[in-house]
């Protein structure tokens, strides 16, 4: 059966105002820019769901809408948020920098962060295994550009002779960026896809939840959460000399 909907639960989307759906590179404030999310669950409005303005016959509301969720690195906690889909872009869309800025030679040993991402799987319950929330690499790898102009002597890029020489600054902006998470306990969904009496889909949820916790530097003390397991990967982001799940002692 077609799906209604174009995100399913555990797709990586943002707001489509992120300025690295046009961009290489965040300009201006970088705490301005809206966070990596994840889809948590879908909701399918009924066929006669007013989504028109009565008084001015525009468009209010969508009939899909999503619950995602993303990790609030001030709080050092998870956050969800209903969004409508005309509001969301997929990470597909995304354009990611890299940090040298050039391209390689041998392109086809090269793979992206957004072939990467597409590689995910679910993981495999296991308890005590680290899991990585789907967005740390996105939110840590964003790069935000800025452009100082110093007045002083003449040189050769000084275009036009005014004295004035032009800085170009690039720096990471990580925030929304998640900590590690250990995995200790796995449940069945007590929610369920509901559907309506057409057997039409009303909602769509995961049927499987994962316990994951973490060090709440905020407050001080380790929290923990049961979020869809398509939220995580086990998948390390970032090379290391040790693999953070590796079950040979050293290694």
């Amino acid at each position: 059966m077609k799906k209604d909907y174009k995100f399913s639960i555990g797709t990586i989307v943002t707001l489509k105002t992120h300025p690295l759906l046009y961009n290489l590179e965040i300009k201006g404030d970088g705490k301005l820019i809206p966070p990596f999310m994840i889809v948590k669950e879908i909701f399918i409005e009924k066929e006669n769901k007013i989504t028109h303005s009565e008084e001015f016959g525009k468009q209010i509301a969508d009939k899909i809408k999503y619950k995602c969720v993303f990790f609030d690195d001030d709080k050092t906690t998870f956050k969800e948020v209903l969004l409508y889909e005309t509001m969301l872009k997929k990470f597909t869309n995304i354009y990611i920098a890299r940090k040298d800025g050039k391209i390689k030679d041998d392109q086809e040993n090269y793979e992206s962060l957004i072939q990467e991402t597409k590689k995910y799987k679910k993981p495999k319950y296991e308890y005590g295994k680290i899991l990585f929330f789907k967005t740390k690499k996105f939110e840590i790898l964003k790069k935000r550009t800025s452009l100082k102009i110093l007045n002083t002597v003449s040189e050769p890029n000084d275009k036009d002779g005014d004295g004035n020489k032009e800085i170009r600054t690039v720096q990471y902006v990580v925030n929304y960026s998640s900590p590690e998470f250990i995995l200790c306990s796995i449940k069945t969904n007590e929610l369920k896809d509901d559907y309506y009496p057409d057997g039409k889909i009303k909602r769509k949820v995961s049927k499987t939840l994962f316990k994951v916790k973490w060090f709440n530097s905020s407050q001080m003390k380790f929290s923990d959460i049961y979020l869809p397991r398509e939220c995580f990967t086990d998948k390390q982001p970032f090379k290391s000399e040790v693999k953070y799940n590796s079950k040979k002692k050293g290694k």
